[in-house]
């Protein structure tokens, strides 16, 4: 709200047509599980808060203002579905030719949680199976020649990438800071990139998802002025 009042002194801007259309995106897309298995996407409140407000801030040249997203949720709220929605939309309906996008993680099988999400999603939804191709381990847009994969740091393939988008699950888990630095250094040559990690709570004060809750915390504050930094933490008070 504040940013709304404000933002334009910094040369920001939120652009409603784009939110809407960001969160209508996800009404397109089908879950595969459970007793909401075949039904649209229907945001929650929250959801739709993190969804329109990623898509809908920009800058004054049209990109997008936030290059990193830390969103600190409980169990249970759909952490992998809202990823691999995201991971989709960025891939292939960003208007970035070559997009590359990866679920990340410290090993592959657990980057394969989110990433299997959205090759189900893309499976089972009406218009995206006829125009994304889904193989073992990739799912591929010929005509944009975008792809979104799978991507652990136990893999040999983490050097030469050109990230555009990077969805992370379950950042307390990681160890170290290793693959957040691999990504991080792999979007320098993208117009607007994203990382977006969504995670529950961790209790290591010198991990590397402590560290991003602390500079969110820092941000949301005031403290730290960093207009490209959006962080989203739903956290008992003290």
């Amino acid at each position: 709200l504040k940013d709304l009042e404000t933002g334009s002194e910094r040369g920001l801007f939120f652009d409603y047509a784009e939110a809407e259309k960001a969160i209508g995106f996800f009404k397109l897309l089908r879950h595969t599980k459970g007793e909401w298995a075949g039904q649209p996407f229907e945001l929650a409140p929250w959801q739709a808060f993190i969804v329109g407000s990623l898509f809908g801030w920009k800058r004054l040249n049209g990109t997008r203002r936030f290059r990193t997203a830390y969103n600190e949720v409980a169990r249970k709220n759909g952490k992998s579905t809202l990823s691999a929605g995201v991971g989709i939309k960025l891939a292939f309906f960003d208007n970035e030719p070559g997009a590359e996008v990866y679920a990340a993680s410290t090993k592959r099988e657990q980057s394969k949680i989110v990433w299997g999400e959205a090759q189900r999603m893309v499976k089972s939804t009406p218009g995206l199976k006829e125009r994304i191709a889904a193989y073992v381990g990739n799912l591929h847009q010929e005509s944009t020649h975008s792809k979104f994969e799978p991507l652990g740091a136990d893999e040999d393939s983490m050097d030469g990438l050109n990230i555009h988008g990077a969805i992370i699950d379950e950042l307390h888990a990681h160890k170290t800071r290793v693959i957040w630095d691999v990504l991080e250094t792999a979007t320098g040559s993208r117009r607007q990139p994203l990382i977006f990690v969504i995670t529950t709570a961790g209790f290591d004060r010198n991990s590397i998802c402590w560290q991003q809750h602390d500079y969110g915390e820092k941000v949301l504050e005031g403290i730290i002025e960093d207009d490209s930094y959006f962080a989203y933490i739903a956290a008992l008070d003290e």
